[in-house]
């Protein structure tokens, strides 16, 4: 991640240093022209840069997760791994080419987060499974509960200043918040309650173990949890001047790196 960070902030460099030269030897009108073409391409890095880290991050996450619980082989892994990053790249560039308007590459950045998200919240759930030897039981909602918390954290930075590009006034933070709290209060008591339900009322299918049936139950309390989180997120929290976030927000908006 550190990495492609860097590798990313050469790349604005050089578009710096570009937009330098542009306003230094081209006049009048050309320069206006050029110079809104430059804070395109900037714009655009920045959100590539984004989903090269979202993407490089999420990949270490699901590696160990992934290799827990024994599902794919060590190559298998370290070449997902490897390729989450310019599958989250691609996302970015084709929900901007085939879909008009913000909504597709709003819902791209917020499925991309909610990768990263889930991968947080499953490495930190199997982490205190193993460390514990705890697979089923009371301790599942504890472990649940810190893992989502974790995610919780992670979730809301990135939403506000990538997903839905919301601006950082106080008063509007302050009203912002309260709205995500309702809205992801909810959908914690989703995710838990569902993973709590699923874990526990049912038997293991399919000659799973139990830490595996754990994470099956996980997987469909996030799958409801995101549909909610994004209906909400959307409709209610990032809003700005009254239009729904992401329908025209600036994508100059404060970046997280």
């Amino acid at each position: 991640a550190l990495v492609v960070q860097r590798i990313g902030r050469k790349i604005a460099d050089l578009v710096i240093e570009v937009r330098f030269l542009t306003r230094a030897h081209v006049p009048g009108a050309a320069m206006k022209r050029n110079g809104a073409l430059l804070r395109t391409m900037t714009m655009d890095l920045r959100e590539y840069r984004m989903a090269l880290v979202v993407g490089a991050v999420s990949g270490v996450l699901w590696f160990f997760v992934l290799a827990h619980l024994s599902l794919l082989a060590e190559g298998e892994l370290i070449a997902a791994a490897a390729a989450l990053p310019a599958v989250f790249v691609l996302g970015i560039a084709l929900a901007r080419r085939w879909f008009p308007g913000r909504m597709a590459h709003t819902l791209a950045k917020f499925l991309m987060v909610g990768v990263l998200n889930t991968g947080i919240d499953f490495f930190i759930f199997d982490t205190l499974i193993v460390l514990t030897g705890r697979a089923a039981g009371a301790p599942i909602l504890v472990f649940k509960s810190i893992s989502f918390a974790a995610a919780l954290v992670n979730s809301y930075e990135f939403n506000r200043r990538w997903t839905f590009d919301a601006g950082a006034s106080p008063a509007r933070t302050r009203s912002e918040f309260s709205r995500f709290v309702g809205i992801t209060v909810i959908g914690f008591l989703v995710n838990v309650g569902t993973t709590f339900a699923v874990a526990t009322a049912f038997r293991p299918l399919f000659g799973m173990s139990q830490i595996r049936w754990d994470n099956v139950a996980a997987v469909i309390a996030t799958a409801l949890n995101l549909a909610w989180n994004f209906a909400g997120y959307r409709l209610f929290v990032f809003r700005t001047d009254g239009r729904t976030a992401g329908d025209g927000a600036d994508l100059a908006a404060p970046s997280i790196i």
